[in-house]
């Protein structure tokens, strides 16, 4: 999928799902499930013969046709599709799918109404992962949104009752093998703050031009970090051998006024002159330069000598002179 234009995803996103392939009869009636638990609206109207009317209510128009696809493709009934322009208040406009007289039988069917026609939270029995997967495309399309890649990883599914959100978070995590999080601020909400688990979900559920970005926008913003990561480890490294080296050179200046070049050993000599002559040079570096060469440890045993020289110098310096 190509770059789109800025606070698009979500839209980009159902774009994409909704160009999906329904499926068969079952998955076309799971994803119409998912998106009545998220974008549906129940009316109870009191003494019609007809009992309750269902509308999926969204402000995507391909949402919208998306809907009445499945209904069509999952019941064989053709809903009536409402269209109401942008106003002063709404600045987009809003697209509501009506079951009308099937509304009954089909929110029986997929188990938003229960046998008396009230609205049921009870979670779907035993799904294929097929049907699992549908149910979740769908509450999504209905009720997810998603931040643009490159900025801080946040997807959610809002939806109307706690108890939905619930068993909807399960199959959730059953997909992408993590568990999201609830919110209850206002409605209950599905979140995912992962950039991994987000683009999983996306994946799984056909949104694969979208999961493409995602994770370019997610690799990038990895490797910057490990870049930054590793860029500050050698700044600190280094940093830490400069103050190494420099100790270590006032270490081997004390001993050499304390006793002088004749009253060092030879290896120790060696050492102290390569050390003051490349003051910002390595262990390891150092020890190359011997003849012949010296190994790390070798170089630490013999600056160390003179480091511990240099300390009972200072510390004979220190002390008082008897009386």
């Amino acid at each position: 999928m190509s770059a789109v234009p800025a606070g698009s995803f979500t839209e980009a996103v159902r774009q994409e799902l909704s160009r999906l392939p329904p499926g068969g009869r079952g998955t076309a009636r799971r994803e119409l499930t998912g998106l009545l638990r998220t974008a549906g609206t129940l009316t109870l109207r009191g003494g019609s013969e007809t009992g309750p009317e269902i509308r999926i209510v969204t402000g995507s128009g391909a949402v919208a046709r998306r809907a009445h696809a499945l209904v069509v493709h999952g019941f064989g009934h053709r809903p009536e599709l409402q269209v109401r322009g942008a106003g002063e208040v709404r600045h987009s406009p809003r697209y509501a799918v009506v079951l009308g007289t099937a509304s009954r039988s089909v929110g029986t069917e997929l188990g938003v109404l229960d046998r008396q026609g009230r609205p049921s939270a009870a979670p779907p029995g035993p799904l294929s992962e097929v049907h699992r997967v549908a149910l979740v495309r769908g509450a999504l399309l209905g009720g997810g949104s998603l931040s643009r890649p490159g900025r801080e990883a946040h997807l959610e599914i809002a939806v109307g009752d706690r108890r939905v959100g619930e068993w909807l978070a399960e199959l959730v995590a059953g997909i992408i093998g993590a568990q999201p999080a609830l919110s209850e601020s206002g409605r209950t909400r599905i979140v995912l703050k992962s950039g991994a688990a987000i683009s999983e979900l996306l994946a799984a559920v056909g949104a694969v031009g979208a999961y493409l970005e995602a994770e370019e926008h997610r690799l990038r913003r990895q490797l910057r970090s490990d870049a930054n990561r590793l860029a500050n480890a050698d700044r600190a490294n280094l940093r830490r051998t400069i103050e190494a080296s420099a100790a270590q050179v006032a270490a081997v200046e004390r001993a050499i006024r304390a006793v002088g070049w004749v009253g060092l050993d030879d290896a120790a000599r060696e050492v102290a002159l390569v050390r003051l002559a490349n003051p910002e040079a390595s262990l390891a570096e150092l020890g190359c330069l011997l003849d012949p060469p010296v190994g790390k440890s070798a170089i630490h045993r013999r600056l160390r000598r003179l480091e511990q020289l240099a300390e009972a110098t200072d510390t004979a310096e220190g002390e008082p002179e008897d009386p």
